[in-house]
């Protein structure tokens, strides 16, 4: 993780070491981006029995990711942006037979970006943090298990094509990290009784991006 962060991160210090010396083209000092792609999750979990510790492994699929923003020119290179969103992932539990799962997550997200204004084109990075609320819910299952509130990390990098000077499109691509907690539910699986432990959120969500500044 401590590799990814690093990687992630390192396009983010350049361009705010850059920025103070990039003169910034004027823009609107207030847009709203609409984002649309999606989720690709990094991590496995498992279902543990409290008392045999026998283990499921799940694996897990790409799912659909969308966001609707509100952000802030606080400098011509300097933005903060909230946002809130939906991700979903699906997957199947090594059980017998085969159980479906799926988990829906809304997060709220604050982050700051740094740009590079560069003509019609603004290329930046970002980090941020955010508040995760997620379902889990298993096939042949009667409950939907929902998760507590997750604080999580994210950190990406981006570039928007300003189309005119108040609207832009762009892609936009950001990893994840956040584990959340589902408490002390059990799952009903093989007629035993299942803790889920170990889920992640993380992953990468990989956006198109349509912005209107006013």
């Amino acid at each position: 993780m401590k590799t990814k962060l690093t990687l992630l991160l390192a396009p983010l210090a350049v361009l705010i070491s850059l920025a103070p010396s990039i003169a910034g083209a004027e823009r609107p000092g207030t847009y709203v981006a609409l984002k649309g792609g999606i989720y690709s999750s990094s991590a496995t979990f498992n279902l543990r029995n409290l008392d045999v510790e026998d283990t499921f492994d799940a694996d897990t699929e790409s799912g659909v990711n969308g966001e609707i923003a509100i952000g802030h020119y606080v400098l011509p290179t300097l933005a903060l942006e909230l946002g809130v969103g939906y991700f979903k992932g699906k997957g199947s539990l090594q059980t017998t037979p085969e159980r479906e799962l799926e988990f829906n997550v809304i997060p709220i997200l604050a982050s700051v970006k740094a740009l590079i204004p560069a003509g019609r084109v603004d290329p930046y990075g970002e980090v941020g943090i955010g508040a995760y609320f997620t379902d889990f819910e298993v096939e042949d299952n009667l409950n939907t298990f929902s998760g507590t509130t997750t604080f999580g990390l994210h950190a990406g990098a981006g570039a928007n094509v300003n189309v005119t000077e108040t609207v832009f499109v762009g892609v936009e691509a950001r990893y994840v990290w956040a584990n959340p907690s589902i408490g002390d539910k059990k799952i009903r699986l093989n007629d035993e009784d299942y803790a889920l432990n170990g889920f992640e959120l993380n992953g990468f969500t990989t956006t198109l991006v349509v912005g209107f500044g006013f």
